[in-house]
């Protein structure tokens, strides 16, 4: 009987490589001060692997993945358009961050700007606006209907919806499963998270990262990627779809860290880091890369603006 790679990675048949890297990954997140976990999955060779991959982690930040998708979806369905305008809160409703924070009352974006804002440079008041807009049950039945059930924005529910507000206080913004943020991407990937044109348009947003210094700086300048992080006191958080020519999509949590230090010694940031990198180095032999010396100077800060 010839049994096809999907059929043999089902039976747990990986390649030397692969095996290797999910013995050292499954090992660097063991020994994580807190719980880690991840996805992995190589698209050529349909290899899957993951540890906790089905256990809830907070999503911070990617969650944000989820409402645009939400978002794109609604406008598939006639519901929305890209062009249909919100004002930004009043200053008192709205998050600190470098972008929207600082707008003019009475400043109105589309749904592309918010979208945009959202998901570039994670900006929070606009995605406040987008859940908001939405509704958290708009965006966690769409991802219901994908497949995805651990997938869920949480905003400030009624107190007689207990769980969403137990699941609130235990995840913050959003929560969901190794497994399930990488099986979105892939969604998006394949076309089928919303439309064809929706699921390219969301590409091309997710690929233009600002916060790129975890997945998006362990390829090569020249590898698209497309991707989306998270951090909180807590967790750190990165999920992304990498373009080369071995190309996978990859996410990974943290929850419960005892370093809660927002510098880049962080044992979260150094998580993201290493794993990223491990990955892009066991998928790709023939062309090793490593960020050249001096790159840290040049990370995302932010701006800079709170500090003015």
């Amino acid at each position: 009987m010839v049994l096809t790679v999907a059929a043999i990675v089902l039976q747990g048949k990986l390649s030397p490589a692969v095996a290797d890297l999910k013995r050292r990954m499954d090992k660097w997140c063991s020994e994580f001060q807190g719980r880690a976990g991840y996805s992995l999955y190589v698209i050529k060779s349909g290899e899957r692997i993951s540890f906790r991959g089905d256990e809830r982690f907070p999503t911070a930040s990617t969650i944000k993945t989820a409402v645009m998708m939400s978002a794109i979806h609604e406008i598939d369905e006639g519901r929305l358009k890209w062009t249909d305008k919100r004002p930004v809160p009043p200053m008192n409703g709205r998050q600190a961050s470098m972008w929207s924070y600082w707008f003019k009352d009475g400043t109105k974006l589309d749904v592309d700007g918010w979208v945009n804002l959202m998901i570039t440079v994670s900006d929070n008041t606009a995605t406040m606006v987008m859940r908001d807009w939405l509704t958290c049950g708009t965006v966690n039945a769409r991802m219901e209907e994908l497949g995805l059930k651990n997938t869920k924005v949480l905003g400030l529910f009624p107190p007689d919806q207990v769980e969403n507000v137990r699941l609130r206080g235990q995840f913050g913004l959003g929560m969901t499963t190794p497994n399930e943020m990488n099986r979105l991407l892939e969604l998006i990937y394949r076309g089928k998270a919303a439309s064809q044109a929706g699921c390219e348009r969301a590409l091309r947003i997710l690929s233009h990262q600002y916060w790129d210094d975890w997945i998006g700086s362990s390829a090569p300048p020249d590898v698209k990627v497309c991707s989306k992080s998270g951090a909180i006191n807590r967790s750190r958080s990165d999920t992304a779809i990498v373009f080369s020519d071995n190309p996978y999509i990859l996410t990974l949590y943290t929850d419960s860290q005892k370093d809660q230090r927002w510098t880049g010694e962080n044992e979260g940031d150094r998580l993201m880091i290493r794993a990223s990198r491990e990955v892009w180095k066991a998928l790709h032999p023939h062309r090793p890369y490593t960020p050249p010396p001096g790159s840290d100077k040049f990370a995302p800060t932010g701006g800079g603006v709170e500090d003015s």
